[in-house]
């Protein structure tokens, strides 16, 4: 530390970062995957709405950006394409108020899939934001080789 501060001209400590809330961040994944079965496999709109932060705001780039128009995106552009669209879970992890749930989609039964990453903030135990990446997996490649 001495020679870090003398190489620095700083005298003042390396500062940590803050402790974790651990219970909060279980707390979150329990919100977020609560939402993402209501919203994606339950379909149930409605609630999910309830479940979304006033000031939600959405960062995929064909979604709308507030409540009212990421549910019609979805409603329309998804569910109203394919109406079997199902999500599987994989992975949660979470940090702070961020969670981050790796899954397995399938837009229709027997359908190869695709893979995503979600990232959602929690704020006052609602969804705040969102962003997502989407991945097709090929056609040769084993669906489940991408998250086992």
């Amino acid at each position: 530390m001495v020679v870090l501060a003398i190489i620095t001209g700083s005298t003042s400590n390396v500062s940590a970062q803050p402790a974790r809330d651990l219970r909060q961040e279980e707390t979150n994944k329990e919100i977020a995957t609560t939402f993402f079965h209501t919203f994606y496999n339950d379909k149930n709109l409605e609630e999910a709405k309830k479940m979304m932060h006033p000031d939600f705001i959405n960062h995929h780039p064909y979604s709308g950006k507030g409540i009212a128009e990421t549910v019609d995106a979805v409603n329309t552009h998804l569910f109203g394409k394919f109406p079997e669209f199902k999500v599987s879970i994989k992975r949660i992890a979470a940090e702070g108020e961020l969670v981050w749930i790796q899954s397995y989609t399938q837009d229709f039964p027997g359908d190869h899939g695709k893979m995503s990453m979600d990232i959602w903030r929690i704020k006052d135990g609602k969804i705040a934001e969102h962003w997502d990446i989407i991945q097709d997996i090929p056609k040769n490649v084993e669906p489940s080789s991408m998250y086992n």
